[in-house]
């Protein structure tokens, strides 16, 4: 077993997660395929196997440490570039359905390539944009969890997100450490879409390499017709 994933299994470990060796090897082979299309094809600015392994797939993952994660069964990530953090936890949790749905075509042609590749059941991915998908009733409004990393600022994000989930479920934000600033800008799109801020959790990534945080948002009203507003517009003009 390479050592940075050995290591990364110790450290999962110690949130109580315990990953299976095929799971192991399905995440080492994953990395191995990303290294390779990334040599001709841009997918990601990381390009160090350790780095990959904390920041990329630790980071992933942490969200188990969220029981609002834990209680869904229906998930949407938003925005999911290479793959993070959809195809880690579709690979290590199985009982879970997740959709993947990335705008560009490059990238959303990599992960069904590690789909085929991994035989992951529990994904679908979809090349589209989330303005346009989260007005299609099939996804509008049916989801438990709604996740987004990396992807836009807070106040650009609640509009991208909150239409997909059910009242009463979540979103979930992967941030860095400096939140607090974004939080208060994002507040009044938050509560213009229907929901509110529950919850931040904070985290140190392994052998320093950097702080995250994790924004659990509880939707409590549907989110008016209004929104999403069409294609590019919530990033020019966020709420």
């Amino acid at each position: 077993m390479n050592e940075y994933l050995l290591k990364l299994r110790n450290e999962i470990e110690k949130m109580g997660l315990k990953l299976a060796d095929g799971e192991i090897h399905k995440l080492n082979q994953f990395i191995e395929l990303l290294l390779e299309v990334n040599q001709h094809t841009n997918l990601t600015a990381i390009t160090d196997f350790e780095e990959i392994t904390f920041k990329h797939l630790y980071d992933s993952l942490l969200i188990y440490n969220i029981n609002e994660f834990r209680n869904a069964t229906q998930i949407i990530d938003i925005g999911t570039g290479a793959g993070f953090p959809c195809i880690p936890l579709a690979i290590c949790f199985p009982e879970k359905q997740f959709i993947s749905l990335e705008a560009t075509k490059k990238k959303i042609n990599f992960q069904q390539e590690v789909v085929n590749l991994l035989n992951l059941k529990n994904i679908k991915c979809i090349w589209n944009r989330a303005e346009v998908l989260a007005r299609d009733v099939s996804y509008r409004g049916q989801f438990d969890l709604v996740i987004a990393r990396a992807v836009a600022a807070s106040n650009v994000l609640a509009e991208l997100t909150i239409p997909f989930i059910k009242v009463n479920s979540h979103a979930v934000f992967y941030k860095g450490k400096e939140v607090e600033k974004e939080i208060e800008l994002s507040k009044n799109a938050i509560r213009t879409l229907g929901a509110k801020i529950k919850a931040i959790t904070n985290y140190c990534l392994p052998d320093n390499h950097g702080e995250r945080s994790l924004i659990v948002i509880e939707k409590v009203s549907n989110t008016s017709d209004l929104y999403p507003r069409n294609p590019g517009i919530p990033l020019k003009k966020p709420l």
